[in-house]
């Protein structure tokens, strides 16, 4: 077994060398890569709206994230029985709605097997002032589930417009799924909108889904999700080689976004937008590795360390606006795949 230890000594002085050099000198060619698709940089997109303090995917999140300044509001797109494009997260509506009371015999039942008309009966915000009464808000009661259609109506409407990033929820389940978003975007006017920026992103874990937007839009830019799950599964630099064939970056979970991986994707021309990045330390830790943008449920406190918030006093050093406390179950890992 001695034999074996020259050569494991060598891949360990290899390692910590390798390791250590990105730490101390991280790749900062992320900015360039944004530069070309016009994505702003570093890119603070709020995830499912300012959804620590609004109920998650509702118009007041949205607002909230919006008015802060954000510049992209990230939304899950799924499809009613009737064909509309709806913004929701999970399969089922029992966390998020009072399913349990106006359809009990359908509480465990698809989204996509209620028409919009049904939907449109549910109550999106009471669930939120139950859970959470630190945030509870009287408008948030009654709240309606949104169409992709009012969504981009809501980024139109302040004084900030940010982009929409949107993602294929649950892909396989709505054939067709791609070509539906992309004709609201179009008849909406999105894509031929002025944005100050890329004005649109789309967002996948399914690598086909990501090459049907390919497809159908090629120059706005894709992304691939990949969680905890999906690494162990395959290396990293695997991951990266079948990004680079359908998107123009990755996004896996915060704690894989180390600097040697960012670097790694940089030198495919491949950007990394880590999820779900919500307290100032972890902000500081990936702003150092040389994240190209934060996937949050706390715009707030991004762009609070970026300086970039907008109608809020700024953070003074040692002052965390991430001391908000997360309620247990809070952060949105636990629910469904965590994007």
């Amino acid at each position: 077994m001695k034999w074996l230890l020259l050569p494991l000594a060598i891949i360990a002085v290899y390692s910590i060398y390798y390791g250590s050099y990105y730490l101390v000198c991280p790749d900062g060619e992320g900015e360039g890569i944004l530069a070309e698709l016009n994505i702003p940089h570093p890119a603070v997109i709020a995830h499912r709206g300012a959804s620590i303090v609004a109920p998650e995917s509702t118009r007041p999140a949205y607002e909230i994230a919006r008015d802060l300044g954000s510049d992209y509001l990230e939304a899950d797109l799924q499809r009613t029985a009737d064909g509309h494009i709806i913004v929701f997260h999970d399969q089922t509506l029992r966390r998020t709605s009072n399913v349990e009371e106006l359809y009990p015999e359908r509480v465990d039942a698809d989204i996509g097997e209620f028409t919009l008309q049904e939907l449109r009966q549910l109550d999106f915000g009471s669930w939120f002032n139950e859970q959470f009464p630190r945030y509870a808000q009287e408008h948030y009661r009654g709240l309606e589930i949104l169409t992709l259609e009012e969504l981009i109506a809501v980024a139109r409407a302040g004084h900030h417009r940010p982009g929409l990033i949107l993602e294929t929820k649950h892909p396989y389940k709505y054939p067709g799924i791609e070509e539906d978003i992309v004709t609201v975007l179009q008849q909406e006017g999105w894509l031929e909108d002025d944005h100050p920026h890329a004005g649109t992103i789309f967002f996948s874990f399914s690598v086909g889904s990501l090459r049907t937007f390919q497809q159908l839009v090629p120059k706005v830019p894709r992304l691939l999700l990949i969680t905890d799950s999906m690494i162990s599964r395959r290396s990293w630099e695997a991951w990266l080689a079948t990004a680079e064939a359908v998107a123009h970056g990755l996004g896996p979970k915060g704690f894989m976004a180390w600097p040697w991986h960012i670097a790694a994707a940089h030198d495919r021309g491949l950007f990394v937008f880590p999820y779900t990045i919500n307290y100032l330390w972890q902000i500081q830790v990936l702003a150092r590795f040389q994240a190209a943008g934060f996937i949050t449920d706390r715009p707030e406190i991004v762009l609070g360390f970026l300086n970039r918030i907008n109608g809020m006093q700024q953070p003074s050093p040692g002052d965390e606006l991430s001391a908000i406390p997360l309620e247990p179950g809070r952060l949105h890992g636990q629910s469904g795949n965590g994007q």
